[in-house]
């Protein structure tokens, strides 16, 4: 009877552990405890399953299946798994995504709910912009999610995003299919008129 019964526990490990590699392999590797949540997995066994060695500790509630190989975006992707999959890379950080503009920021910058606060570990590493964004302006490249062309432009530009790397975002984005006419020349415009001082409306987090 014990081993029926551990063989039972070794088929829903193994089940858990399957389940969790399958989501983690759609998102650069990482699985948070929202998403073990999500699929009905005890986050409890997120924690067991690094104290074995299967999983890595990435941050708070956030963990990486070693057994995944690394990409070109896996500090993005990490970024994300940081807010619990709630936030979107944005502004410059968005610009290099969407490989607009020869822009390096510092820190990666997120945009998250206004209602969303990220545990302080490993948020040295990241700038925050609280806002509500709406669905139409998130999409997604290489399955991160990421402020659409517009609104990165728009975000930039309020930001004081040097003006040539904008014109060059503008430009490239309207060659490329990424950007339509009317959109590119509204933009053209707010970057020709009066200057805009930086808003103050981010807020890095700290560890």
């Amino acid at each position: 009877m014990c081993a029926q019964s551990y063989l039972f526990d070794t088929i829903a490990h193994m089940a858990i552990w399957d389940q969790l590699v399958e989501l983690a392999a759609e998102q650069h590797g990482y699985v948070t405890t929202r998403d073990a949540r999500d699929i009905g997995v005890d986050p409890v066994q997120l924690r067991l399953l690094a104290a074995r060695g299967r999983l890595v500790r990435a941050g708070r509630g956030v963990y990486r299946v070693p057994v995944l190989p690394r990409g070109e975006h896996d500090d993005l992707a990490a970024a994300v798994a940081w807010t619990l999959g709630r936030g979107a890379i944005s502004h410059e950080s968005a610009l290099a995504l969407h490989a607009l503009a020869d822009v390096n920021p510092s820190r990666i910058h997120l945009t998250v709910p206004r209602d969303n606060h990220p545990r302080a570990a490993g948020g040295e590493l990241y700038r925050l912009h609280r806002r509500n964004l709406p669905a139409a302006d998130i999409t997604s490249v290489d399955a991160i999610p990421v402020t659409t062309v517009a609104r990165t432009i728009k975000d930039c530009l309020d930001m004081g995003t040097d003006p040539y790397q904008l014109r060059t975002a503008i430009d490239r984005a309207e060659a490329e299919g990424m950007l339509r006419r009317a959109p590119a020349a509204e933009l053209r415009a707010a970057l020709d008129g009066p200057p805009v001082s930086p808003r103050v409306r981010t807020k890095g987090a700290s560890a």
